[in-house]
């Protein structure tokens, strides 16, 4: 009888224990979009009341390819906390740079098969410890006509030791936005960026990171993507049926 029981307390366990199982962790390395390893992405930002440059704006990004988006990588919803203005413009036309500083615990997360850093889960989950973006927006007249930014993230992933972490860095281009911008966005006659944005972006983020084909904000490509995964060795879950008999041993 005794046994019996064991048996079924241990059949309970690994039954509701299953969705925490983790196969294996993230095999530690460089990757580089460049190389070809995984894929680019698009990314949609919806805009709070302040617009292109304001607070509270939230950002979601996807990997795609060939128009299809994949599951190589995820990053959202991250939301914009400062936005610092560091080199002004003088005059109608030229160039400003901003540091656009995001708030920690945007999720992350990482397709394990066909990705070289595949240890054996379906998915790698993270949360970043901080996202910066180093945005360069060109003007002409006081109309913006295009702006490239530098992302940055560190994230650590879940599910293993605390030194499992990766970081990344990426080149964004802004391709549109929404009428009429603010500051406005140049248009017309078939402008610089898009007022009309493709099936080839994310919807819009909104609250609870739930994506919307309707919306207001901006658009952009995240190409040239380098990411290094590093310190991930043990998984914080038992995984087989050994390590769970172990528990109920004597």
């Amino acid at each position: 009888m005794r046994n019996a029981i064991l048996a079924s307390i241990l059949t309970v366990v690994l039954v509701v224990g299953a969705a925490a199982v983790y196969a294996g962790p993230p095999v530690a390395g460089t990757y580089k979009t460049s190389n070809l390893q995984f894929d680019e992405g698009t990314a949609t930002t919806s805009w709070a009341p302040g617009g292109y440059l304001g607070l509270g704006n939230t950002f979601y990004g996807r990997s795609i390819a060939g128009g299809v988006f994949t599951n190589d990588w995820t990053l959202g919803c991250a939301t914009v906390v400062a936005a610092t203005l560091i080199v002004p413009k003088f005059g109608a036309s030229g160039q400003e740079v901003w540091k656009i500083d995001y708030a920690p615990g945007a999720i992350v997360t990482l397709g394990g098969p066909g990705n070289p850093w595949n240890g054996g889960d379906a998915v790698y989950t993270g949360t970043t410890d901080y996202y910066f973006e180093m945005r360069t927006v060109q003007y002409s007249n006081n109309v913006i006509v295009g702006a490239v930014s530098d992302h940055a993230f560190g994230a650590h992933l879940q599910g293993y030791n605390d030194n499992c972490v990766g970081w990344a860095i990426a080149i964004g281009s802004l391709r549109g936005g929404t009428p009429p911008g603010l500051p406005p966005f140049n248009y017309v006659g078939g402008g610089a960026l898009q007022s009309v944005k493709s099936a080839a972006y994310p919807d819009f983020p909104g609250a609870g990171c739930a994506l919307s084909p309707v919306g207001t904000g901006h658009w952009e490509d995240i190409r040239d993507i380098t990411l290094t995964v590093e310190g991930c060795v043990v998984a914080t879950e038992p995984s087989t049926w050994g390590s769970v008999k172990a528990k109920y041993r004597n």
